[in-house]
């Protein structure tokens, strides 16, 4: 009896230790099939910590709204992000709340600081685009050579459903990431 207790507790270890990584892979799928896509514009950030793996960081432009009336904030508050489409086509955070809204277009974000009067900063989930391991330095270079020269005309497609948002692709002077390094590898 003991050894069947000991047995049955083990196989649902061994389907837990599966079923997490699954779920995350899945729940990425699905936003990447079926979530809303945005155009967030980047702005280049100095990744010089050489500890943080292989991708390319990302800080989106549009990471600041303007703080609701009557509504006690904290730093690190999880609050939800709507987003809405400039006349440029680009992704802008509207207003946030601290209820889930109805909208279908919004994100998960906590507050990392206050501006100076109605504003409030917003630690956004779109900080990496993760890149095949031996393509990131390169990749990396070319972003922040891009930046550097005063275009800062890159961007990130960002397919988001339910408030969780998945970086799809990186693009810098309308190609992507993966072309231009394939064009520079020429």
């Amino acid at each position: 009896m003991k050894q069947k207790l000991i047995i049955g507790l083990l196989f649902i270890l061994v389907l837990l230790q599966i079923a997490s990584p699954l779920s995350m892979i899945v729940k990425r799928e699905l936003v990447l099939k079926n979530g809303i896509a945005f155009r967030f514009k980047t702005v280049p950030i100095d990744p010089s910590d050489p500890f943080r793996g292989r991708y390319i960081s990302l800080r989106v432009e549009a990471n600041k709204a303007p703080k609701p009336q009557g509504v006690a904030l904290e730093l690190g508050q999880k609050v939800y992000a709507q987003i809405v489409v400039d006349e440029n086509g680009y992704a802008e955070i509207s207003q946030i709340t601290t209820q889930k809204p109805k909208a279908p277009a919004f994100l998960d974000a906590k507050i990392s600081s206050f501006g100076d009067g109605n504003e409030v900063f917003l630690d956004l989930p779109i900080d990496r685009y993760y890149m095949e391991e031996k393509a990131a330095p390169q990749a990396e270079k070319i972003y922040r050579e891009h930046s550097e020269h005063d275009k800062q005309d890159a961007y990130v497609i960002v397919k988001v459903k339910n408030g969780f948002a998945v970086v799809e692709g990186l693009y810098i002077g309308g190609q992507k990431i993966e072309n231009l390094l394939l064009k520079r590898l020429k």
